[in-house]
């Protein structure tokens, strides 16, 4: 028996780098899990990625969530076939490797990271919050990292929608109260050891596999007293 079973549960980002090692941990506890990508290329490497654990509770689904008739579609699609949702889990951005102060940052970065690290939260909250508040019982949970509360210098397009994403997760908190929602959001400090960036991490890093693993119990019945946290995932200390 997984913590999970019987639970459908929708992993926005789950393609990627610190996704994949989401959606195998909540494949191993027993949900279905839903995966929508742009890019159907991607949906197939997760599923190679996945090996024996890409069962028919592995749910690919080709569809735009950045945009408003995308993430519609596929909130429609999702509801047309299973009629309801238990979860979810955004795990949506990524970092920036321009390493330049924000005078030095140019509109069309600006506007790319507002597009793809908040709007895309802001989006996903929107269209799928109502659809949870049908269920007596759901999660949703939200994945940041230390740049949203600690002003780390020449990234300033991920900090600042990163601190507008965590103010987008205490906002939420509060207009769903009674809801029957649990939102929480992750903050996971310092880097995330993911496949690409593995020759690089150190041994203190948290692996997806470790994200993975807390996001799954938090989304499942055993954590039914854990809601409107704002959640610290630590590094392992130095030797």
């Amino acid at each position: 028996m997984g913590k999970l079973d019987g639970k459908i549960i929708l992993i926005a980002g789950g393609a990627g780098n610190v996704g994949e090692g989401l959606v195998v941990n909540f494949l191993k506890e027993g949900a279905k899990v839903l995966v929508p990508s742009r890019k159907a290329e991607s949906l197939e490497k997760l599923r190679e990625f996945l090996g024996s654990n890409a069962t028919e509770n592995f749910v690919p689904i080709v569809g735009n969530i950045g945009e408003l008739q995308g993430v519609e579609k596929v909130r429609d699609e999702i509801l047309e076939k299973f009629g309801h949702l238990d979860g979810v889990l955004a795990s949506l951005g990524g970092w920036w490797t321009g390493n330049k102060p924000l005078t030095e940052v140019s509109l069309e970065v600006w506007q790319q990271y507002l597009d793809s690290n908040l709007t895309s939260h802001f989006l996903l909250a929107k269209t799928f919050l109502p659809v949870l508040a049908q269920q007596k019982e759901s999660s949703y949970t939200l994945l940041g990292g230390t740049a949203a509360e600690v002003p780390l210098l020449n990234i300033s397009p991920v900090g600042i929608t990163a601190a507008g994403q965590l103010m987008l997760t205490r906002i939420i908190i509060e207009e769903t109260k009674g809801s029957g929602i649990r939102i929480n959001e992750v903050i996971v400090q310092g880097m995330v050891k993911t496949r690409v960036m593995e020759a690089y991490s150190g041994p203190e890093w948290i692996t997806p596999d470790e994200i993975g693993q807390f996001t799954a119990w938090l989304a499942s019945d055993e954590a039914y007293m854990v809601s409107g946290s704002i959640l610290h995932l630590n590094q392992r200390p130095r030797n």
